[in-house]
């Protein structure tokens, strides 16, 4: 189902290059980009162009930052909205036991759980819900999304660029 979308998404990445990436990211932070893995796209991205030293620290500077202005993006539409934010954007889907778990995943860590919830695929984003609400302070924010996100995708374009004989 979510093949064409990321054959299509792909596609573009190659011709584009890294704007692409950031625009790609941003969606995928915002959660409307989900169908869009990162452990494809980078991954990916990173044996198809084989890049430098140098292009494989942009591309996981790039990407992060677009994820993370994604990010800021679910982070402020639910300080102002709360959840009715999510619930009138297009394309996001958000059962309420996935929200629920999110609730209590920031109640009981608070901002840690904003870091460690980056790290994993189709959890990362939902915990800036209740962040919001709950009116997180932004450094905070910035500081878990990330330093988060940096890792987990420095650590998928490490693994690409090792299978391709950049890393040693």
């Amino acid at each position: 189902m979510f093949e064409p979308i990321v054959d299509a998404a792909f596609s573009l990445l190659l011709i584009v290059g890294l704007p692409a990436l950031f625009f790609f990211f941003v969606l995928k932070g915002a959660l409307v980009g989900k169908p869009l893995p990162a452990s494809v796209l980078l991954p990916g991205y990173v044996l198809a162009v084989s890049p430098s030293a140098l292009e494989l620290v942009a591309i996981v500077l790039i990407s992060s930052l677009g994820y993370a202005a994604g990010q800021l993006l679910v982070y402020y539409g639910a300080r102002r909205k709360g959840v009715a934010f999510l619930r009138s954007a297009p394309r996001v889907r958000l059962s309420e036991a996935r929200l629920r778990r999110s609730e209590v995943l920031f109640e009981r860590y608070g901002g840690p759980a904003i870091f460690i919830t980056n790290m994993v695929p189709y959890l990362g984003g939902l915990v800036l819900i209740p962040a919001g609400i709950a009116s997180y302070p932004i450094r905070g924010v910035l500081v878990y999304a990330l330093s988060s996100t940096v890792i987990y995708h420095a650590a998928l374009v490490a693994i690409a660029a090792g299978a391709v004989g950049f890393v040693s």
